[in-house]
């Protein structure tokens, strides 16, 4: 909108409107004095009124009213000076009275301008005014455009914030009744938003909580104070799952509730960790329980040892054994501990807490009535980080046990001595079968010995003696005793009651040994003998005369077991190996009718025979002296007929090992 510009008669000082006026009036006036004569009364009125437009223009309408007065003063100068020659006429009058109403009606008009220009100037400044009002508006409206704007993404921002946070929100009237659910509420329900129910909680809630919910609710609207509690609520699926619920009121000026809002975090997983962990902790409870019932009532003394072995736990076993109350006893050995054991226990102990390996003693614990009893101990420890932080034994009792032992040694040691009765019981029935070969073997050196004892006689009977011939004779004899005293000897070594001696020996030479033994019974049964003997075998360690009775018990078994065949097939073989095991295997095989598949099982048993007239004991003992070697014993048949007794006997370092162990 364009205005026009105010009059400079408001911007000047009204003393300088005035001047404008008075020297606008003078000025007027000298020119019309000094060009009178020439112009007449009709210019000089026009050249006034002019001057009084002018001044009535540039100054206003009072400085115009002073201008017309002076102006019409100056008209009246020259009609009352003396010398004046103009006489007034009515014409004059008349101009002058025109003169006069012209310069009202312009200082009228010059009022009404400024009037005019006053109203316009304030109507420009209310135009300002309402234009800046108007603009104030314009921003005050965009502002309030922008801020609704700002407002609806704000709430569009909260409703989706409301909508998007992992939980359920929902908003309650005052009375409790809900009125908003968000997105997630409504996907997790399959409820709708409009689907209140005209219930406080909705319908999604479990049946069973229906009550402890609406008791809660009461009593929070009176109080108008929040509140917490944990419901089920309904999936859309129709699970039913744990959730805890805050509500909190929004209050009004006066400080009522005006709203609730409410806000459910799902806790199912929690409620069931908790639920799980209440259930380990009492299966845990339960377990630690029935552990200590268990250390308490095992039949052994359990002790917990610190990590430098004081003891610092008894069971209720130990303390019942010792008749001490106390739980901790405050030692590294049990104070019931023998005096007698206590050295050799407290220096395994202290190499255990150095190494940290488990060790096992043997000691004895002092009853409560004072009577020791024999326990063995085991300790072990407890590790933390490669750290031992505990010791734990169990010490049980072996008093029974001990005392079992003591009975199976001396057991053991009376069934060697009957062993050793009946094995030696046996050689004298085997010697016994062997009279006649024992004379016949006796016989060859006595009946030599007669022989080279005459003939020496007669070389020194001659004149002169022939010591050069009998000398011969006479060694001779010598030879032929030693040779019979050596078979005397060895028979009664074989046949006599002796301690076991454990000797190294070689097994071919023992086996000669006894061949010479039976070769008059293999004579009188018509058997020959052959033997394959291995070379360089290990020597064995053992007892010479067990061994030999075990060799020539297999050797009888065979003579006779082939007495049932024709003569002409009845041979024995005697062979010597080499075993894998780097041991020495003997076996014996004869051509007899072999051994019935039934009884190959059972040949070895005590009083198990296949002879009419045996016993049943000679293969049992055989076996016995074979296995106490560390050696083994077994029968097979043979081809085309008869059996094979096989007897494996370890080297000397192999007895050893199995003999100690």
């Amino acid at each position: 909108m364009t205005t026009s510009p105010p009059c400079w008669s408001l911007k000047r000082p009204i003393v300088l409107n005035y001047a404008i006026a008075v020297v606008s009036a003078a000025t007027s006036i000298v020119v019309a004095f000094a060009v009178y004569p020439s112009w007449g009364a009709d210019p000089t009125l026009l050249l006034f009124l002019c001057v009084i437009l002018f001044v009535a223009l540039a100054a206003g309408p009072a400085p115009a009213a002073l201008t017309s007065v002076l102006t019409f003063i100056s008209l009246q100068y020259p009609l009352l000076s003396r010398g004046f020659p103009f006489t007034l006429q009515s014409s004059e009058i008349v101009r002058l009275g025109l003169f006069i109403v012209a310069s009202v009606f312009v200082v009228l008009l010059s009022a009404a301008r400024k009037r005019t220009l006053a109203s316009l100037n304030n109507q420009q400044v209310m135009l300002r005014e309402l234009q800046e009002q108007n603009d104030g508006l314009r921003a005050e409206n965009a502002e309030r455009s922008e801020a609704a704007t700002r407002a609806q993404e704000a709430e569009q921002e909260i409703r989706q914030t409301v909508d998007t946070v992992p939980a359920l929100i929902a908003r309650y009237r005052a009375d409790g009744f809900m009125d908003f659910r968000n997105k997630n509420w409504r996907d997790y329900t399959g409820l709708s938003q409009d689907n209140f129910g005209g219930r406080r909680w909705g319908s999604a809630l479990h049946p069973d909580d229906e009550e402890m919910v609406e008791r809660e609710w009461r009593e929070h609207i009176a109080t108008g104070e929040p509140f917490e509690l944990e419901q089920r609520l309904r999936k859309a699926d129709g699970e039913y799952r744990w959730h805890r619920i805050r509500r909190v009121p929004l209050r009004g000026e006066t400080g009522e509730a005006i709203k609730w809002y409410a806000i459910a975090f799902d806790i199912d997983d929690r409620k069931r960790t908790e639920d799980a962990l209440r259930q380990s902790e009492a299966e845990l409870a339960k377990a630690r329980h029935e552990l200590q019932l268990i250390i308490d009532t095992v039949p052994v003394l359990v002790l917990r040892h610190r990590a430098d072995g004081i003891i610092d736990y008894v069971n209720e076993v130990g303390r019942t054994y010792s008749g001490l109350t106390a739980t901790k006893w405050t030692t590294r050995t049990s104070i019931i501990t023998h005096p007698d054991d206590i050295p050799r226990l407290e220096a395994a102990w202290d190499v255990a807490l150095v190494t940290g390996e488990p060790f096992e003693s043997e000691v004895r614990l002092r009853r409560a009535d004072g009577q020791y009893r024999w326990f063995v101990t085991r300790r072990v420890p407890l590790r933390r980080n490669g750290d031992v932080i505990a010791w734990y034994a169990a010490t049980y009792d072996i008093e029974d046990r001990k005392r079992a032992e003591s009975e199976l040694i001396e057991s053991e040691r009376r069934f060697r001595e009957a062993q050793m009765e009946l094995a030696h019981a046996s050689r004298v029935v085997t010697m016994g079968q062997f009279t006649a070969s024992i004379a016949h073997e006796v016989n060859q050196p006595l009946a030599a010995l007669l022989t080279n004892a005459e003939t020496a006689l007669r070389w020194l009977a001659r004149q002169p003696p022939n010591l050069e011939k009998a000398k011969p004779s006479i060694e001779r004899v010598i030879d032929d005793g030693k040779r019979a005293a050596d078979i005397v000897s060895r028979i009664r070594d074989f046949s006599r009651k002796a301690p076991v001696r454990m000797e190294s020996l070689e097994v071919n030479e023992a086996i000669l040994d006894v061949i010479g033994l039976t070769r008059a019974a293999m004579s009188d049964n018509g058997v020959l003998a052959k033997m394959q003997l291995a070379k360089e075998l290990p020597n064995i360690l053992g007892d010479k005369v067990q061994l030999q009775q075990v060799v020539l018990n297999l050797i009888m078994n065979a003579i006779e077991a082939m007495t049932e065949v024709g003569a002409g097939s009845r041979e024995l073989s005697i062979s010597t190996s080499k075993a894998e095991s780097d041991g020495v295997l003997v076996a014996v095989r004869d051509s007899g009718p072999g051994l019935p598949p039934a009884g190959l099982a059972r040949i070895f048993e005590a009083f198990y025979t296949t002879k009419s007239s045996g016993l049943g004991m000679g293969l049992s003992i055989c076996r016995s002296i074979v296995e106490a070697h560390g050696g083994r014993l077994w029968a097979t048949p043979n081809e085309p007929h008869g059996a094979v007794f096989c007897m494996m006997l370890p080297n000397g370092e192999q007895s050893l090992e199995k003999l100690g162990g």
